[in-house]
């Protein structure tokens, strides 16, 4: 008797654990330390997936680790990146309309060219992330033969201009979002553009056409 209770109830306790629905684990999106990244791109992003009642965790990381994070799979993606950033890496998606249109701009401090004659005339020391690097070489070729110091920390940026220490930086800046006032004093000199995009890692296919449609729906709440 008392066995044949026990059979019963252990098949009726795995029975409830079979049909309990699964929850997922929250995904784990990574953004830069940009200040139209922080103050912009993020809040829209997460409200998206509010809306899409997907839970996620946002986590700053430097740009160097961004993409290598999501094609490792130690992250599933990344708030917003420029189309030329993310296309090499095949395992990384766009989600979703653009979020918002970037330019690639050199920036100068006072009293020196801010053209360019920068990236092709008398070599020059260049402020770039890896991956604004290795774009900008690959738009402008002769851009080589100035030196560049790597930043990880876009952050940073208005501190190694504004010191003195440099005068020249690669950045990406939205054509619908202001520049930032910590950088409003420099000269802008516009080299290209680009589209900016969530991306997920090409493993969460499947949830870009419910998030397509919250960031779609978010952006027109804000009038983007």
């Amino acid at each position: 008797m008392l066995k044949d209770i026990f059979l019963r109830l252990t098949q009726a306790v795995v029975l409830c654990a079979l049909s309990a629905p699964l929850s997922a684990a929250p995904l784990t999106i990574s953004y830069l330390q940009h200040p139209s990244v922080r103050d912009q791109a993020l809040p829209l992003v997460q409200a998206a997936y509010a809306q899409a009642g997907i839970e996620a965790n946002f986590i700053a990381m430097p740009a160097h680790r961004v993409l290598h994070e999501i094609t490792a799979e130690h992250t599933d993606g990344d708030v917003i990146l420029a189309q030329e950033i993310f296309a090499p890496f095949k395992d990384v998606i766009s989600v979703g309309p653009a979020l918002t249109e970037v330019e690639f701009v050199l920036l100068c401090v006072a009293n020196v060219p801010c053209d360019n004659s920068v990236l092709v005339a008398t070599p020059s020391t260049i402020v770039a992330t890896d991956q604004s690097k290795r774009v900008l070489l690959t738009k402008y070729p002769q851009a080589q033969r100035n030196h560049f110091y790597q930043i990880n920390n876009l952050g940073k940026l208005p501190e190694l201009l504004n010191v003195n220490r440099f005068d020249y930086a690669i950045f990406v800046v939205s054509t619908q979002w202001p520049l930032p006032d910590s950088l409003a004093h420099l000269n802008v000199h516009h080299l290209f553009s680009s589209k900016a995009y969530h991306v997920l890692h090409k493993k969460h296919a499947s949830m870009a056409a419910q998030l397509s449609l919250s960031i779609a729906t978010v952006k027109a709440q804000k009038g983007l």
